[in-house]
């Protein structure tokens, strides 16, 4: 049986914009990866943002896609102890070895509270499989974060995509209506400029970015 990855995002377009390439790569390698959003727009648009979702998901290979439906901007709201539960919840379900989901240092108050419930969810309790906890970046708001704070971004693993950033791009492509026009940071030329960005890191074309928070081996 397939091993298990979730990636979780706080809206639609989330999941591809911080780890696109890198899930797209984990797939042709033989992953199960289960995209899970936390968070959704006005309730009329819920349902829209749904299909676009999984289409843009299925682009790469992603054919399990779950929503929490909680509300956008609204997740300060809801007590964390019992978004904590719906996460461990899924958790138990998939059993999954790694989970990407935000960076703590994000500007957006759904991305630091889903951050918190993850890292919660995944604490490495003596009877529980540890699970590998990575964050990404997320353009318009993690790099908008003060760079002298102790909680900006801080790359520690990086993953060559140069073979998958085209069918990244192609995948954002169906959340069209979220992007902007460059040069605002999420618009299609940003995102291959950050790509590049972190690919010269590396010495590579393209590259995805990630800060690990937690590796435990037993």
């Amino acid at each position: 049986m397939a091993e298990s990855i979730l990636v979780i995002g706080a809206h639609p377009d989330d999941e591809l914009l911080g780890a696109g390439g890198t899930l797209r790569r984990l797939i042709e390698e033989g992953y199960r990866v289960v995209s899970i959003i936390t968070a959704l727009g006005r309730r009329e648009e819920a349902y829209r943002m749904q299909q676009i979702s999984k289409a843009a998901n299925s682009e790469i290979g992603i054919e399990e896609v779950i929503f929490l439906n909680h509300a956008n901007l609204e997740l300060e709201l809801i007590p964390l102890h019992q978004f904590t539960k719906e996460i461990e919840q899924l958790i138990e379900l998939y059993k999954p070895s790694k989970i990407f989901t935000h960076h703590y240092g994000d500007i957006n108050i759904d991305h630091q509270i889903t951050f918190k419930a993850v890292l919660t969810a995944t604490r490495p309790l003596p009877n529980k499989q540890p699970i590998e906890l990575i964050t990404f970046e997320t353009v318009s708001s993690s790099e908008w974060n003060v760079h002298t704070n102790d909680t900006v971004f801080k790359p520690n693993y990086y993953v060559n995509i140069t073979n998958q950033m085209e069918e990244k791009i192609e995948a954002l492509k169906h959340y069209d209506v979220e992007m902007r026009d460059f040069p605002h940071p999420r618009s299609y030329k940003g995102i291959r400029y950050l790509g590049r960005n972190r690919g010269m890191t590396i010495g590579v074309e393209y590259a995805e970015a990630f800060e690990v928070i937690r590796k435990v081996w037993r």
